[in-house]
Order: C-alpha cells, then sequence, then structure tokens
C-alpha cells in the first residue's frame, strides 16, 4: 500500500457519510476544515452500500479527526440521501436503482438537499471568505 500523500491545493473539505477504511495514525496529518455528514441510517439494510458504513463507522471518523470540525448527523436519511433526488420514472424503469432512489418513510430528500446545499455552501465560503 503507498503512504497517503498530502496535496496542499485542497484547503477544505466536506465529506458525506464516509466508511472508515482509515487508521487512527492516518488522521494526525489532516489540518484543514473539514464539514463532515453522517445519515442516522447509514447502509443498514441496503444491498448496494459496504456493510462497515455504519453510524458507528462515520462517529469513528469524527471522533478520530483531530482538529476543531463541523460534524452533522441527517436524522431519518440513509446513505444515499446525500445523493441528489432521482427523477421520479428513475427507479421505475430501471429497478436496480430503487435502492439508491427511494429513502425511509418521512425523509424528504429534496427538502434536505436545500439544506444540505446551503449549509456545505456556507462552509466553504466561510473557509475562503466568499471569493
Amino acid at each position: 500500500m503507498q503512504p497517503l500523500a498530502h496535496d496542499p491545493r485542497i484547503k477544505a473539505a466536506v465529506i458525506a457519510d464516509p466508511a472508515n477504511y482509515f487508521s487512527v495514525d492516518s488522521f494526525a496529518a489532516i489540518k484543514i476544515p473539514v464539514q463532515l455528514w453522517a445519515s442516522e441510517r447509514a447502509g443498514r439494510g441496503l444491498q448496494q452500500v459496504d456493510p462497515r458504513l455504519t453510524p458507528e463507522s462515520v462517529a469513528a471518523v469524527d471522533r478520530n479527526l483531530p482538529a476543531k470540525h463541523e460534524y452533522h448527523v441527517v436524522p431519518n436519511a440513509g446513505h444515499f440521501a446525500f445523493l441528489s433526488p432521482c427523477p421520479p420514472t428513475l427507479a421505475k424503469d430501471n429497478p436496480t436503482l430503487a435502492e439508491i432512489c427511494t429513502d425511509a418513510p418521512g425523509f424528504d430528500r429534496a427538502a434536505f438537499h436545500k439544506q444540505f446545499n446551503a449549509d456545505v455552501l456556507g462552509f466553504f465560503r466561510a473557509q475562503f471568505n466568499d471569493r
């Protein structure tokens, strides 16, 4: 395995629902601002998601980030909620995409994305002084 490389062009990061494939030591070099997002349901019950993606795995990323950062947990969201809403016919026309396009009862992906997009934009604007 090659050592992780630092890319000085990356000045801030937004990370949504990451599986934790990292060692505790690999977080030590992270010095940039991070906005971390987790879905409450993560990949539980989803066939197309690595079973290691759990709410606990994202919480481990949160605990191991060394610098102060933002951490948001989205209630009732599954892993695919971070993808933009699907066109209504997509899942119907392609059953293999049904899991990606279907959210838990009561979760409104379109409404979530209005807030999520605004929060991400606000984070980057704050980091880059609205450049």
